[in-house]
């Protein structure tokens, strides 16, 4: 701060001159004051209407003809990054994230239009009365930057109803295998369903880059021991200890729920899954793909259970599963027209 050269007392401020009574003083010359007229008020059609900002972000565009993309993505921990699509009017688009525990997606503009199931969700959908941008965030709370895929997909509703249901659930055990569960993951991405996994934790230990992608493409894991051990066999002690360190293993990413290999579960084993704030899902249909089944069978035996509310137990490790991938997609090929949506059936 510059001071003054010198300071002023306040007692040394001088008092403002009196006029002279001699001299004569300007003013302004007597008279009517001057009318001001306002100014005429603009027609209604002249006023313009307030713009709508435009959302800014990464443009989400389909090529001509595709209806399926994907967006990979990095986003630093407390960011979130932003996407815009400028939707058409009657037009269902989905978008589901592929992500670690702690990334989520976030509509900034359209909640009223746009569906995003649950708390943090991973999916939104959407179908605008007219064209406009719509807005989607992916945001992070992780503690270290997350690497995440946005499957995008575009329907006109002129193609047919948008799927509402029913909800299959479709649900495999014993991976994850090197080439087995690939195969699955690239079936489910074809047909836009999404799957929960009961994974080995000795095969997790093995292949993690499997885990990874089967959580990068939207789908969920859980519990299905350490070693593929036969729960009603084991003390309660040998319980905790293959629960435990599978679900260690699978960190911030396993969800509460157990599969009991063989569906092999006792009073015991069912005790200490609860104690361990587990649920035990077993299935309503199986495809019964380690027998000795042709994949034209296997795929009769999902497309039986594709019904509301259904659980399919298929397996993509434990053996050679190469007619399981066949009876799949099979399956899906023929219920891809039935309305139908395939969901993880843990999701937390």
């Amino acid at each position: 701060m510059v001071e003054p050269e010198t300071e002023t007392a306040a007692g040394d401020l001088a008092a403002p001159a009196e006029p002279d009574a001699d001299k004569e003083v300007e003013g302004t010359p007597e008279g009517p004051e001057p009318v001001v007229e306002d100014p005429p008020a603009p027609a209604p059609g002249d006023i313009p209407e307030p713009e709508d900002p435009v959302p800014v972000g990464q443009i989400i565009e389909f090529p001509p003809g595709e209806n399926l993309i994907t967006i990979p993505g990095t986003v630093a921990p407390g960011d979130r990054q932003v996407y815009v699509i400028e939707a058409l009017a009657d037009v269902h688009y989905t978008f589901t994230l592929g992500t670690p525990a702690g990334v989520w997606l976030d509509a900034g503009l359209g909640e009223d239009v746009a569906d995003l199931p649950g708390e943090r969700p991973r999916r939104a959908s959407l179908v605008l009365p007219a064209d406009a941008p719509w807005l989607l965030e992916v945001v992070s709370s992780a503690e270290q930057p997350a690497d995440y895929e946005i499957t995008a997909t575009v329907r006109s509703l002129d193609l047919g109803p948008v799927p509402t249901g029913p909800v299959v659930y479709l649900t495999f055990d014993d991976g994850p295998h090197p080439v087995h569960t690939a195969e699955v993951l690239d079936l489910l991405r074809r047909y836009g369903a999404r799957a929960t996994f009961f994974v080995v934790g000795t095969m997790v230990e093995r292949f993690p880059d499997l885990l990874n992608r089967i959580l990068l493409e939207g789908h969920t894991v859980a519990n299905h021991t350490w070693n593929h051990e036969n729960l009603a066999k084991l003390s309660g002690e040998a319980i905790d200890r293959t629960i435990q360190r599978t679900q260690e293993i699978l960190g911030a990413n396993a969800t509460a729920c157990l599969r009991p290999p063989y569906g092999a579960l006792d009073d015991l084993a069912r005790q200490r899954a609860e104690e361990h704030g587990l649920d035990v899902i077993m299935w309503s249909a199986s495809a019964n793909d380690w027998l000795d089944l042709t994949a034209e069978t296997i795929a009769e035996r999902i497309v039986a259970g594709a019904v509301d509310g259904g659980i399919i137990l298929m397996h993509d490790g434990g053996g050679n599963r190469s007619r399981t991938v066949q009876g799949l997609d099979m399956a899906l090929q023929q219920v891809s027209d039935q309305d139908m949506r395939f969901e993880p059936i843990c999701t937390g």
